[in-house]
Parts: C-alpha cells; sequence; structure tokens
C-alpha cells in the first residue's frame, strides 16, 4: 500500500491492537529487498547482519599502439577496479569523465598486473581540470602536485602497483583526487608520476 517510516510501522503493533491486513502490507512494502530490485535510499546509520559486496572488475586489452585503451570512462564505471596489463607499445590512454555535479564522487582504482614496460595514462577530459595528488618519494615524504592533468603509472610500474582517483568537486580546479597509492617496487617510488 504504502511506504512508511519505522516509528508509525511500529506503531501499528502496541499491545491491544489488531492490525489490519493494510498494516501489514505497509509492513512489506517498507522492508528492502535487493532481489527486488530495491535499493538503499537517503542517509543510512548503521547497518547490522550480513552484507555481501562484489567490485566490479574490469581487465583492460593492451590496445597495443599509443592512443586510447579503450571508451572515456562515464559515471556508469565508478566503483570499477580496472586491471592494467602489460603493455607493448606507445602510451595509452583512458580520459576520465567530465568535471560535473552530476559525476562527483565517481571513483575508480588501477591496478597493474604486470610490468607496464609503457606509460598509462589516466587523463581529465578538459585541460582545466585538475587532479591533486600526493606521491610517496619513498623516503617517508610526499611529493604534492594540485595542477596535474594526467596520473600515470610510468613504464617502470611492476605487479601489485595501483591507485584510486575519485572525483571530489565538480570545480576543475580541484576536481579529482588521487589516493590509495601503493607501490610493487622495493624503493616504493618511481611507478606514479603526475603530469
Amino acid at each position: 500500500m504504502a511506504i512508511v517510516d519505522i516509528a508509525t510501522l511500529k506503531g501499528y503493533f502496541n499491545a491491544g491492537d489488531e492490525p489490519t491486513e493494510a498494516n501489514f502490507v505497509d509492513v512489506f512494502d517498507s522492508l528492502l529487498n535487493l532481489t527486488d530490485g530495491g535499493a538503499i535510499v537517503g542517509d543510512t546509520t548503521a547497518v547490522t547482519g550480513t552484507f555481501a559486496h562484489r567490485s566490479k572488475i574490469s581487465l583492460l586489452t593492451d590496445a597495443g599502439a599509443a592512443g586510447a585503451i579503450r571508451a572515456a570512462l562515464t559515471l556508469a564505471d565508478s566503483g570499477t577496479h580496472f586491471i592494467v596489463p602489460a603493455l607493448t607499445s606507445g602510451t595509452q590512454t583512458l580520459a576520465l569523465p567530465a568535471v560535473s555535479a552530476a559525476n562527483v564522487g565517481f571513483t575508480c582504482k588501477f591496478t597493474m598486473l604486470g610490468t607496464a614496460a609503457q606509460i598509462f595514462s589516466v587523463d581529465t577530459a578538459a585541460s582545466a581540470d585538475k587532479i591533486i595528488s600526493a606521491e610517496p618519494d619513498g623516503d617517508g615524504d610526499v611529493t604534492i602536485n594540485a595542477s596535474a592533468d594526467k596520473f600515470r603509472f610510468t613504464a617502470s610500474a611492476v605487479v601489485g602497483a595501483s591507485f584510486r582517483i575519485t572525483m571530489i568537486s565538480a570545480t576543475a580546479a580541484t576536481a579529482f583526487h588521487i589516493s590509495d597509492i601503493v607501490s610493487g617496487l622495493a624503493a616504493a617510488t618511481g611507478e606514479h608520476v603526475a603530469a
């Protein structure tokens, strides 16, 4: 019949009440049922019990030449963990989605599957769009870059190197942020670079 709040539902079942068929229908209509396409809407404060989640994984395919490794990313790609193979020729690129309020929160992770051998570059869609990063220098310090158009695995990146990129703002000058930088090299430096 209707989706109603928890206080109303509890009110149907006080001592001495005789809930109606419609009250029970309201209870079932108000429950989250993911198997029927239900979704969590609004603020949540706590989730208890068991919750299973699987990340979207996408193995990129070596383009075999310099240029785009695949079509530009869109909001539908958000949450995807992209696996980057060893690359055979030229700098291979992947364009980020356009900066907009609707795309704020877009996030993807990239992980190397082998030694890159070529540069893999995640590029902004427009030159005004910027990427903020704090890249490890290998000695406990970081290099802060707040004006990059690209974030890259260098040709020396090895299996396990990874990073996450998130659109944090609809303002072009501070649109994207790099986090969760992991190095596969012993020196923990040289695998990632903002450009």
